[in-house]
């Protein structure tokens, strides 16, 4: 195991863009929206930072994984501000009605009787302050019922192409719950994450027809994405350890469709008994039997396996997606689309998908063409460039 660089940038390191939102009043809600890597979650910590002196704030992201990741990232004096949205949102009705949440269904609140009990209660936190990190996976009643709080402060961060839950709030959804003026909502543009070749194919899946697409990092790099198809889970599992010893020092997320893959491929990966130059990886994963008890080490090199849901809004220097056992319940290819957008989007370095060479993947029918090449500008140049998408290799 090797150490990796996993901190907040210093503020002389933002971009302009970004120092700009770090100027924003104390007072008041914004909206942040931009692409994977354009750094929403590095300004809504650092907000954090700065309000965390003079409010009561609290911030709120969607899944554990991502709330764990980001604690990481700040002084342990913040950590207890710091919870799931929904976590956050039950206790507060708990400490205050001492019952259980009212709910339509399993973990789905009844927002109109929480609402009505909000008011019952006379319950208002005009002194507090909210910072929301993937505020799109969030239904626009949960906002409606935090709103009626009479909460002043709202600083939200989200990306309406990376919505892969059911209920979810479109970037006109926020803007309208919380009255925002155009003023008020920021667009972050660049993107600090990906190298250009994972930026191009990510794009591919972009659907959001309401903002144009990300621009293209100018972060040229030989590693185009690969599909590898494989006869043998053994010939991946190699590829995967291969990757991890060739530099300790990096983090490798593997990503699957459901828990009994995840489940699976842990156990492969540490059943490793080929002779290696290092030590064999630790390897982590995170699933909701868990209750939110996190136990992935960001600042150091190893493997993670997490299923897709589980991904939102970290990152990884390697990422690997298993494409077979993805399902489209909904019968959306938006949706689906959405899904690959996120997890290869996690990406920093290399990206490489895998299928079976005797099933097919539900995946598979919206990848690019093989050869499909596309023309783009990157940032800051002028001259068009050509870039194959995905290149196919077997195992």
């Amino acid at each position: 195991m090797a150490k990796r660089i996993y901190k907040l940038p210093r503020q002389d390191q933002l971009t302009k863009e970004q120092r700009k939102i770090l100027r924003l009043p104390e007072q008041g809600d914004y909206l942040i929206v931009g692409a994977p890597g354009t750094g929403k979650s590095v300004v809504a910590l650092m907000r954090l930072q700065n309000l965390v002196k003079t409010q009561n704030v609290h911030f709120l992201t969607f899944n554990h994984v991502l709330n764990h990741a980001n604690k990481c990232l700040v002084d342990e004096k913040l950590q207890d501000n710091m919870h799931t949205a929904m976590s956050w949102f039950y206790s507060l009705y708990w400490e205050n009605c001492q019952v259980f949440v009212p709910e339509e269904d399993n973990y789905q609140p009844d927002y109109d009787a929480v609402m009505q009990d909000f008011q019952s209660k006379k319950l208002e936190l005009s002194d507090h302050s909210l910072i929301i990190d993937e505020g799109q996976d969030l239904p626009p009643q949960w906002y409606e019922a935090v709103d009626s709080l009479n909460i002043n402060n709202f600083f939200i961060v989200a990306d309406q192409n990376q919505q892969i839950t059911e209920q979810n709030s479109s970037r006109e959804d926020i803007e309208i719950c919380l009255g925002l003026d155009s003023d008020e909502v920021i667009e972050l543009k660049e993107n600090w994450r990906n190298t250009m070749p994972i930026a191009l194919f990510c794009n591919y899946f972009y659907t959001d027809k309401g903002s144009p697409k990300p621009v293209i990092p100018n972060r040229p790099s030989i590693n185009i994405p690969i599909l590898y198809e494989y006869e043998k889970l053994d010939s991946v599992k190699e590829q995967i350890l291969r990757e991890y010893h060739f530099d300790p020092s990096k983090l490798i997320g593997v990503f699957v469709a459901t828990d009994a893959k995840r489940e699976d491929w842990v156990r492969r990966l540490a059943n490793d008994n080929q002779p290696r130059n290092n030590p064999s990886p630790v390897i982590t994963t995170y699933s909701s039997s868990q209750k939110g008890d996190v136990h992935i080490d960001f600042s150091q090199g190893g493997i993670v396996v997490l299923s897709d849901k589980s991904v939102k809004g970290i990152e990884f220097d390697v990422v690997f997606i298993q494409t077979d056992g993805f399902n489209n319940k909904s019968g959306s290819e938006e949706r689906l689309k959405k899904r690959l957008y996120v997890m290869s989007s996690r990406a920093k370095e290399k990206l490489y998908l895998f299928k079976s060479h005797i099933y097919n993947s539900i995946l598979e029918e919206i990848l690019p063409p093989e050869g499909e090449v596309v023309k783009f500008i990157p940032e800051g140049e002028t001259k068009e460039l050509e870039q194959e998408l995905l290149k196919r290799r077997k195992l």
